[in-house]
């Protein structure tokens, strides 16, 4: 399944910053996400 940033943040009723048309298809750890794919961050350090 493949998702936009604009589609993800409607969602979840959040705010884009920047490209909101990149595609997202995949999770990935924030220490080796690659394109396509989005990180959880939890951490108030990121």
């Amino acid at each position: 399944m493949e998702f936009t940033i604009n589609q993800i943040a409607g969602m979840l009723r959040g705010e884009v910053r920047g490209d909101g048309n990149q595609k997202i298809s995949m999770l990935g750890k924030i220490q080796d996400a690659k394109k396509g794919q989005i990180a959880f961050l939890a951490n108030p350090k990121y």
